[in-house]
């Protein structure tokens, strides 16, 4: 048997380092680029700037970016037209070019209003407050946070922040009030609170009696701390339109329809009602009629389709005039379009109702105010 010969590996050649240049004493030391000294500069910041950036949706101040290290060369080269950066208010940077989504203006918003030098305000030093707290929380007056025009943020009273671009300052006249987190992050007043901010520029629409009951009627706040902080404010005698909502709130109205109504029944001369309270038939809880006069014993109720959208909301409705009806109580049922175009017959079956009463259950029937 003849053995096979046996294989020869072919040589390793190992690489030769160059050889090293030896330093000589006296001699000058290349130095590096421009390049390579701002790349030696820059390099410790990125993966700082990159966390901050993904933590902040991209916004950040110019404060911060000097506190990771970037130069204010590297930062107005990334400024430049045509950049990877934009500068959306004084002092606010975008780390990414594009519109700016909600979040990012209500961030830069209140990255704007704090104070200047610092990274970043220390929580709840400076709030979101007015119209985008009410659009957050979901009031239908208030709109969709994406609609938002303008974004209004309190600040300490002593604080010289001016408007500027989409953002609205408002002061606080004493301490600033306790703000909370949202779950975006974003430090945010109380509803209540956003609505006395508002009041200077909407106390006087339609729009702002429609916030106030709507935030009332689906419990963003309680109704004794909306009146506390609207009557809290220094100029709370002097805005007319407040003081109608304030009277309106505390008279039960919850809607702006009811409001309308209310003065619909005033300009008639018939007596005021009850608005919205909870009524019981012999003790057992029986309905809340939009209005009820208890002395005659007749309920108003009006059909509303901003409130009966949904089928469970119209059949609700039905069921509570069909109980008061079946009680014996007379209900005088009307809309919205009615009590605006032509309140006339409505406001008569009413004064007929009233002159001819009391009717029915009334002395079964007992009373609890809205709350």
């Amino acid at each position: 048997m003849t053995l096979a010969a046996p294989v020869t590996a072919p040589p390793v050649t190992l690489p030769v380092a160059p050889p090293a240049t030896p330093i000589v004493a006296g001699a000058a030391v290349p130095r590096p680029t421009v390049a390579a000294r701002a790349r030696a500069v820059t390099r410790p910041a990125v993966g700082p700037l990159l966390l901050v950036g993904a933590d902040q949706q991209h916004i950040v101040t110019h404060a911060q970016l000097r506190g990771l290290g970037v130069p204010s060369g590297t930062i107005a080269h990334r400024l430049r037209p045509g950049g990877p950066w934009q500068r959306v208010l004084p002092r606010v940077i975008c780390l990414q070019t594009g519109r700016l989504t909600p979040h990012q203006r209500l961030r830069a918003a209140l990255a704007y209003a704090g104070p200047k030098g610092r990274p970043a305000p220390q929580a709840g030093e400076v709030l979101l407050t007015g119209a985008a707290v009410l659009a957050d929380a979901g009031l239908p007056s208030a709109g969709h946070p994406a609609d938002l025009a303008e974004v209004d943020v309190l600040i300490p009273g002593r604080r010289r922040v001016a408007d500027r671009e989409f953002v609205r300052i408002h002061r606080a006249g004493g301490a600033m009030p306790g703000g909370f987190e949202r779950d975006d992050g974003l430090w945010s007043t109380s509803v209540a609170r956003a609505l006395a901010d508002l009041a200077p520029r909407e106390s006087g629409r339609r729009r702002f009696r429609a916030l106030c009951a709507e935030a009332v009627q689906r419990r963003h706040c309680e109704l004794g701390e909306l009146l506390d902080q609207l009557l809290a404010r220094p100029d709370a005698r002097e805005l007319t339109g407040l003081t109608g909502v304030v009277e309106e709130l505390s008279a039960g109205v919850r809607s702006v329809v009811e409001g309308e109504a209310r003065d619909a029944v005033r300009r008639a001369g018939l007596p005021e009602p009850l608005w919205n309270p909870v009524l019981f038939l012999d003790g057992r809880f029986l309905a809340v009629p939009d209005a009820y006069w208890p002395q005659s014993c007749v309920a108003l109720e009006i059909d509303s389709r901003a409130w009966h959208l949904r089928p469970a909301d119209h059949e609700r409705s039905l069921a509570r005039a069909n109980r008061l009806t079946a009680a014996g109580l007379p209900v005088v049922r009307t809309t919205p379009v009615q009590l605006r175009r032509d309140p006339g017959p409505v406001l008569h079956e009413l004064a007929v109702l009233l002159t001819a009463g009391p009717h029915g259950p009334h002395r079964r029937v007992t009373w609890r105010r809205a709350r």
